[in-house]
């Protein structure tokens, strides 16, 4: 990041004033609540408890709330049943516009450019998007 901002100011100053701050801070706000919910003793033990009973569920469901990134940082360090937190992480990117910051960016730019339509995005995205989580994880618990 120290290298990067100062290239971009001295080779396209004007990129700069495109960057999206609010966003960006979202995604640092995300790292630093699961840094610090993975620090908390009541959370550990009602983490642990969870990922006991299904680390694939868990991963999806905490992707929902700090999105797919930071849950699979913060869950890591629960369990050893990497595939499932790979998988459910994954599968943890769809449902809410929280659980994956490219929905918040494609979000960001309906709101923009569409701004007429973004409550019907919102709704649709999230009904779409559940449903499919829905089907996808159905359909692991099939396979598996």
């Amino acid at each position: 990041l120290g290298v990067v901002i100062p290239s971009i100011a001295v080779a396209e100053p004007a990129m700069l004033k495109k960057l999206d701050i609010a966003l960006l801070a979202t995604f640092v706000c995300f790292f630093i609540v699961s840094g610090n919910l993975g620090r908390v003793e009541a959370m550990r033990s009602f983490l642990q408890t969870l990922l006991g009973s299904s680390t694939l569920l868990t991963a999806a469901a905490t992707s929902q709330v700090i999105s797919n990134v930071p849950a699979a940082l913060l869950l890591s360090g629960f369990t050893t049943k990497w595939s499932m937190l790979i998988i459910g992480t994954n599968l943890g990117g769809l449902g809410t516009l929280i659980a994956s910051m490219a929905s918040l960016i494609s979000y960001k730019q309906v709101a923009k450019n569409y701004p007429a339509v973004k409550g019907n995005y919102i709704k649709h995205f999230t009904v779409t998007n559940v449903g499919i989580l829905a089907v996808m994880l159905g359909a692991f618990w099939i396979m598996v």
